[in-house]
């Protein structure tokens, strides 16, 4: 997961680097990452156990005055919106407008967004949200205290659902009526026209304009900042039998069907610590199995699932759980759903390995999770979750149960299974899956791994990354190798940052190539002379994560030295080894050209002659060293 690299890509993200330090200034680190962890006071820092892993003593360390992080277990660091992207799974965008709306900074909304919108002014979007945001209060107190709800009140009794989960859901209720919702919207000084772009009302050909939702229990759909950006209505008791079971607001400028997940915003955290995520088919579903404590489910939002569910997902996790309603219908959309998710391996990495990363769980004919979870209690549902066959079995015996026990029949079979292997890229988890398929097909591996390899040579183009993925959950950067002569370097920077132009007099940035932590250096020059930096919470914003992570590890530690003497002799001394350093790795490359030129070559003189200047130079810097420690 990338923090957002340098001031010029955090601007292209819809933020000025203005805005940026608007909202960092105004959100205070201990406040922010004590709503996630238990924090003491141990001096003048605070501690706690880690966000990030599991561990009986604490190595999480916040700094209040500099406003950094610092992870000891993970060797994690960073300002507050990287504390806010690892611990929420969020982008750089969704953290920024979380903790404006947390900290009541007002920013100017750029086109694009969390909750998977295109377009759209930013004036557009913010009144579109706050339709939404408004609406979801009114139907939801609709649902607690007005009598047409009685009939929905009812249906939630009947269905057992508990209030604290009603309200958790911010479920509400539409009335029946053709316009009430339409009504609610002008009385509120919201047009027809904006209420129409929402989605919740629609215009006739006619051009008479009603409600989309009419007498239905309304789930609130949020996006990864925890924003109303859409609705999913349910039928309930009374209604037409041609009234479709869920009716979901069409896609807006702020909402996409295909980039959201209902429940996700409660579930990315226990996709996180559980590995897995279990999907449902619809919302009563995922209410229920988060309300018995699988806290990892989600469902799609009527367009079956997408690659950039699959891709939503596999930030948090590694592993997918189908679980559909046990009829036909169930099995056609588990079968869709398994083939996306291995079609989408180009996104999501992980999915195409040996165990495929997904499971199918079969539930008792005619039960779908809410029903099995009334009838038998969390217990019945873990059973089945741990009796989940995986996909690979399930979509074997699902496409020879769809074609028959015919030659044809076995032989589309076999080319389907063939299709869905072939998307696997890694040779040695392709030939495991290959056996177990041939197995359970009944036919020699042979055979099966020639009708896999006749799919991947007509389906050449199809580029499947098999990579291995990250650990699910946190996702932790690779840490920097650097050179430690420039560690001590940078450690003395961070003790007195107002003294850098002396660190730029005494050092050469030419010294510190190939020494790894060039770049980082150029960033921090740029940011001192660019007037953006006193120390390293001005720093941490414009830098990538394994960056941050390195020089919050430095700062927890930071040489402080109380005389300047004593800076002033380290930085000479440090300089002294650099160029050293530098003037053996350069001795060393004229040697090696040397050596490929050979004695004939006319340009052999001029190198050894720049051979001979560094030789003499590197002993005058040896010899003024030895005076001076003398």
């Amino acid at each position: 997961m990338r923090t957002g690299g340098d001031k010029g890509e955090r601007e292209c993200m819809g933020f000025s680097a203005e805005t940026i330090e608007r909202v960092r200034r105004a959100s205070d680190l201990v406040e922010v990452a004590g709503a996630v962890v238990q924090l003491k006071r141990v001096g003048t820092n605070f501690r706690g156990l880690s966000p990030f892993k599991k561990e009986k003593t604490p190595s999480f360390y916040v700094h209040p005055d500099k406003q950094f992080f610092k992870c000891f277990s993970t060797g994690s660091g960073g300002d507050v919106f990287r504390f806010l992207m690892m611990t929420e799974g969020l982008d750089f965008p969704a953290a920024v407008r979380r903790l404006a709306e947390r900290a009541g900074v007002h920013l100017e909304e750029e086109a694009g967004g969390v909750g998977g919108g295109d377009g759209g002014s930013g004036a557009e979007r913010e009144r579109l949200r706050q339709i939404h945001a408004s609406l979801a209060l009114h139907w939801r107190d609709l649902l607690a205290k007005d009598s047409c709800a009685e009939g929905a009140r009812a249906y939630l009794q009947e269905r057992e659902i508990p209030l604290e989960w009603i309200a958790r859901f911010g479920l509400g209720y539409t009335p029946a009526a053709w316009t009430a919702t339409l009504d609610w919207g002008k009385a509120n000084g919201f047009t027809e026209e904006e209420m129409i772009a929402s989605g919740v009302a629609l215009r006739a050909q006619s051009g008479r304009v009603y409600d989309r939702f009419r007498n239905r229990l309304m789930f609130p759909i949020l996006d990864e900042g925890g924003r109303v950006i859409a609705f999913s209505g349910r039928v309930l008791a009374g209604a037409a039998p041609e009234e479709p079971k869920y009716v979901n607001s069409p896609e807006t400028v702020i909402f996409k069907k295909g980039r959201v997940l209902f429940g996700f915003d409660r579930a990315r955290r226990a996709m996180a610590e559980e590995g897995r995520a279990i999907v449902c088919e619809g919302q009563l579903d995922v209410l229920r199995a988060q309300a018995a404590g699988f806290l990892e489910a989600v469902a799609p939002l009527g367009t079956g699932f997408t690659e950039e569910h699959a891709k939503l997902i596999g930030r948090f996790a590694k592993q997918i759980v189908i679980c559909l309603d046990a009829d036909v219908a169930g099995d056609r959309a588990a079968g869709r759903l398994g083939g996306v998710l291995l079609e989408g391996g180009q996104g999501w990495g992980g999915v195409a390995k040996a165990e495929l990363g997904v499971k199918v769980v079969r539930l008792p004919a005619g039960d779908d999770p809410d029903s099995l979870i009334r009838r038998g209690g969390a217990e019945a549902f873990r059973e089945k979750l741990d009796a989940a066959v995986d996909f690979l079995d399930f979509y074997v015996d699902w496409q020879s149960k769809q074609e028959g026990d015919t030659p044809a029949g076995r032989r589309r079979v076999v080319e389907a299974v063939a299709k869905l292997l072939g998307m696997v890229e890694s040779a040695v988890s392709r030939a495991g899956l290959v056996a177990r398929a041939a197995s359970r097909l009944g036919l020699g591996e042979n055979l099966v791994m020639d009708e896999v390899e006749k799919a991947r040579g007509s389906a050449a183009k199809i580029a499947v990354r098999s990579e291995r993925l990250e650990p699910p959950g946190i996702q932790l950067a690779k840490p920097l190798e650097i050179h430690p002569v420039l560690k001590e370097l940078f450690l003395l920077v961070l003790g007195q940052p107002g003294k850098f132009p002396e660190v730029e007099r005494r050092v050469d940035e030419l010294w510190l190539k190939n020494l790894g932590g060039e770049e980082l250096y150029v960033k921090i020059r740029d940011s001192y002379r660019n007037d953006m930096w006193t120390g390293l919470g001005d720093l941490l914003p414009q830098l990538l994560p394994e960056e941050q992570d390195f020089l919050t590890g430095l700062e927890a530690g930071v040489w402080e030295r109380s005389e300047e003497e004593d800076w002033d002799k380290a930085l000479e001394g440090l300089g002294g080894r650099l160029e050293g350093d530098y003037l053996r790795r350069e001795a060393e490359r004229l040697s090696a050209k040397l050596r490929a030129m050979g004695a004939a070559d006319p340009s052999a003189v001029e190198v050894l002659r720049q051979q001979g200047e560094l030789l003499k130079r590197r002993a005058r810097l040896t010899a003024g060293a030895s005076k001076a420690n003398a």
